[in-house]
């Protein structure tokens, strides 16, 4: 009787646990209640009943759900489709309008029953993609990679509407065909709090990339690497004018400016307004923060002619008055999309080949001894139409023209598939085969690589493991267009310090640039370091506390009976201050890896 009364509570226990349940989600999804601080908004989208196969494949069905409070989900089996077709997607219109500034909250849930991958997980893109008049429009209003592990999870994604959207314009989109897979999807909700919630007040759940665990085996490897690669011992010597050894001696060591390049693009309309105070704040924010600079428009090709060179001339005037580098892109971009003004030659070869070459040559000449790195050619990968008419020997004769009229200056092929998927024919080989055409025929002097990451980032370990491959060309790299497509500001501050260690720590890069910082000044507003009012976002926090804090140098110290006092320093233009009663000097060395001996006479 004891047990059979056991037996009763502990079901009477489980009915109660599961209706407890059932009444948490009721109150939690209901459409006119509150829930803490969140009041409940229009539902968008409720259920998978809504997606639809837009390609018509076959691995997909519906299946039952058991241990859930959702009871069936859709089985996707991308095995039979090529591996790397994203086109493999499900779609759900919403048929809602969506104001700039809603606060909206996407939820699913998802596990990975197989996957070919190598962590076991599967992977998918979402994102809300507008479409007006049957035209997408880019960029979507939420964009995320997920990763999928074996059990049931749930994600969580509050975020904020970017634009105005009609109702009809807006659908949830799942692009599955990244791998060879098979999972479950099921439980989406769609909800527009519009400007009842705040953001912060909305469950989210924490985006997760490999590579990204405290205590990955990666960081401890890039951290050695680092205190290798990037630092030099730095010793000062005091002697008196006897040159004998002056002990207790104060020095202060301090890094002016990095050897290896912080960059960013700008323009000369804002480097030269001396009206808007934003425009100042803009100035003093890039000389504290980037010793190198790309200007985003002005040089390429199709819109040369479009732009006073003598303002650019100005800017870059500027800039060199700050000890600012200056890069050069970019000379051309090989496909009619992003050379219109070459059209009117496409049938004849002789001529458009004499036009490209008559644009580098005037472009090197208005800008002689502006530039100490320049992209000659940019994206061969998917924009080779030029090259497919010209053959390749065209770039040869390009790089050969840059050559002659911006003598030396670093070359530059830049593209953005480095990080792409691996084999034969692939993205990032394709651009690694063309780097290495052109390096045989000694047209390059380094590589740029865009760095353009969106909602599924690469794996640090994969990002460190192709730097590392690229350097067997014994090129230069150069990260040369960063930027993070992103809603989610955790994930990107994150991915920012994982990725510029990955990135700092190959002895073979030479540079960091970002394709912006300010968001009124940056064409993905949600990538920008600061945002319109100069409030820095987490990933700018990330970024200058490593360039200024964590791989910078700011010594003090006293010299030893020798008159020694030695600094471990990272690589750059250094100022030594040396105090002795009432004697100071400065200073003046640079720091490499192989180190340096500063020596300094006191005449006291």
């Amino acid at each position: 009787m004891k047990r059979k009364i056991t037996r009763l509570h502990s079901m009477q226990k489980m009915k109660y646990n599961h209706l407890l349940k059932l009444i948490t989600a009721f109150f939690l999804f209901s459409s006119n209640l509150v829930f803490g601080q969140v009041k409940i908004g229009d539902t968008l989208l409720r259920g998978i009943n809504s997606l639809t196969n837009t390609k018509e494949f076959s691995g997909i069905e519906t299946v039952t759900v058991k241990d859930q409070l959702f009871t069936s989900a859709l089985k996707v089996n991308t095995y039979n489709i090529p591996v790397g077709t994203k086109e493999y997607i499900l779609r759900a219109p919403v048929n809602n309008k969506v104001n700039v500034g809603d606060v909206m909250w996407l939820s699913f849930k998802a596990k990975c029953i197989q996957s070919k991958r190598e962590s076991g997980e599967a992977v998918i893109e979402i994102s809300l993609d507008r479409t007006v008049n049957g035209k997408y429009e880019w960029p979507p209003i939420l964009e995320r990679g997920i990763s999928i592990g074996a059990k049931w999870i749930s994600f969580q994604i509050p975020f904020i509407a970017s634009r105005n959207i009609a109702s009809g314009e807006l659908s949830f989109v799942l692009k599955c065909g990244a791998a060879a897979q098979i999972f479950e999807f099921g439980d989406l909700t769609l909800i527009n709090y519009e400007k009842t919630t705040k953001y912060s007040d909305l469950p989210r759940s924490v985006v997760h990339y490999d590579g990204d665990s405290p205590d990955a085996p990666w960081r401890k490897a890039a951290a050695e690497r680092i205190e290798k690669y990037r630092k030099g011992n730095l010793q000062v010597l005091v002697l008196n004018k006897n040159g004998k050894p002056v002990q207790g001696a104060s020095v202060e060591v301090h890094l002016k400016k990095h050897s290896f390049a912080w960059g960013t693009a700008s323009n000369s309309s804002i480097l030269l307004d001396t009206v808007s105070a934003d425009a100042k704040i803009y100035r003093d924010t890039l000389v504290k923060y980037f010793n190198e600079v790309v200007l985003e428009n002005e040089m390429k090709a199709k819109y040369w002619q479009k732009y006073d060179h003598n303002k650019t001339l100005s800017a870059t005037k500027w800039l060199k008055q700050q000890d600012i580098k200056i890069r050069g892109h970019v000379m051309v971009w090989p496909s009619w999309q992003h050379s219109p003004h070459l059209l009117p030659l496409k049938n004849d070869t002789s001529a458009l080949q004499k036009s490209i070459l008559a644009t580098i040559k005037d472009q090197t000449t208005v800008m002689k001894g502006q530039f100490t790195e320049w992209d000659v050619v940019n994206e061969t990968y998917n924009h080779h139409e030029l090259v497919d008419l010209l053959g390749n020997n065209a770039m040869l004769n390009w790089f050969k023209a840059a050559r002659v009229g911006a003598p030396g200056v670093k070359l530059f092929l830049n593209d953005y598939t480095m990080f792409r998927q691996d084999g034969k024919g692939s993205p990032s080989e394709t651009f690694f085969e063309n780097a290495k055409f052109l390096q045989a025929h000694g047209a390059i002097d380094a590589i740029g690589e865009q760095g353009h990451i969106g909602s599924t980032p690469p794996a640090i370990e994969y990002v460190i493991a192709k730097l590392a491959h690229f350097s067997e060309l014994g090129l230069p790299i150069q990260i040369s267009e960063f930027d993070i497509t992103s809603d989610d500001n955790d994930f990107k501050a994150r991915y920012m310090r994982d990725f510029m260690t990955a990135v700092f720590s190959n002895p073979n890069t030479i540079g960091f640039v970002q394709w912006g910082f300010w968001e009124k000044q940056h064409w993905i507003s949600a990538s920008a370091l600061w945002d319109k009012n100069w409030n820095i976002k987490p990933q700018g926090q990330v970024f200058t506390n490593l360039v200024s804090n964590v791989w910078s140098t700011h010594e003090k110290g006293i010299t030893d009976k020798d008159g020694k006092l030695q600094v471990r320093g990272f690589n750059g233009a250094y100022e030594i201050l040396i105090k002795k009663g009432n004697k100071v000097i400065k200073k003046q060395t640079k720091l490499t890896a192989k180190g340096e001996v500063v020596t300094v006479i006191l005449d006291n």
